[in-house]
């Protein structure tokens, strides 16, 4: 059976945050105030988000997807389609 997971993820840093997303290994950049939709269509192991912090400082939130596939939106464009 298919599952479905829609949220968002909002900077409410003082400066941007970079998204990686796996397993293409994309960066793409995401400014203090603006947010970002993830779709997750997935069987039984949902997406996982990674928090770390670079030895420079830069914040990254790694999207990783489970077992089904993710899509992720920015005012309703996919991110891939920005680039």
């Amino acid at each position: 059976m298919r599952n479905l997971n829609r949220f968002t993820i909002f900077n409410d840093l003082a400066e941007p945050l970079s998204l990686n997303i796996e397993p293409e290994g994309v960066f793409f950049p995401l400014a203090s105030g603006e947010e970002v939709t993830v779709v997750d269509e997935f069987t039984s192991y949902p997406v996982m988000i990674k928090l770390s912090q670079l030895e420079g400082g830069e914040f990254v939130a790694s999207i990783w997807p489970g077992d089904g596939r993710i899509r992720v939106e920015k005012d309703g464009v996919d991110v891939f389609d920005m680039m």
